[in-house]
């Protein structure tokens, strides 16, 4: 169980870092309201942006944990995901 929770703790970690890119979908989208109105959305769109990555979090650790055959999958998938970055990263 501890083991978990440290993979959740270090996903969870990692989220937050990726959420800079919301901050700035959040951002042009405030600025586009009256200044008064921008707090409240602002406020709003990180609260549910982390809500979401917190949650899908979770249960994708969840799935992961209690189904064996996800492993091998998250894992390729992860794997994939990261070398198109790169892919992408050194063709631009």
């Amino acid at each position: 169980m501890r083991n978990i929770l440290l993979s959740i703790a270090a996903i969870a970690l990692t989220d937050i870092a990726l959420q800079l890119d919301n901050a700035l979908a959040i951002s042009s989208v405030a600025s586009t309201v009256p200044p008064r109105d921008r707090l409240p959305i602002l406020a709003g769109g990180v609260l549910l942006a982390a809500a979401c990555l917190f949650g899908f979090t979770f249960l994708g650790s969840q799935l992961i944990d209690r189904i064996a055959w996800l492993k091998p999958v998250a894992g390729l998938t992860l794997f994939v995901i990261g070398g198109k970055l790169v892919y992408d990263y050194f063709r631009a």
